[in-house]
């Protein structure tokens, strides 16, 4: 009986020392990814910093609004949604800009698709 408990307590040791691991495992999967959404969003956000210069929060406003962009389009979204989220974005990105910040971004004719989308 002794021998059947503690071969029960090694064994029930020895999983739950495994499942540490893979668990340890996907949260570097999940950094992974929130770098690259992080490193997507500077990129377009420095694709705007070329056309508009930015003033106060809005830099920090408009890398949060890029990162959670990049987020959401990595699921696994219909194509209506990502329509929705496009619209989503581009209202927010005007209404964020001034009026002569919003002429300058009109200046470039693709770049507001490219960010949106």
């Amino acid at each position: 009986m002794k021998k059947i408990i503690a071969l029960f307590v090694i064994m029930l040791a020895f999983s739950v020392n495994a499942n540490a691991q893979q668990k340890a495992a996907s949260n570097q999967a999940v950094a992974q990814q929130q770098e690259n959404y992080k490193v997507a969003a500077q990129k377009d956000l420095k694709a705007l910093k070329e056309v508009v210069e930015l003033e106060g929060t809005q830099e920090e406003a408009f890398m949060n609004l890029f990162t959670n962009k990049h987020q959401l389009l990595a699921m696994d979204l219909s194509q209506e949604r990502k329509d929705i989220l496009a619209q989503s974005i581009e209202s927010k990105l005007t209404s964020t800009l001034t009026p002569e910040q919003n002429k300058k971004l009109a200046t470039a004719p693709g770049l507001l698709k490219v960010l949106s989308h």
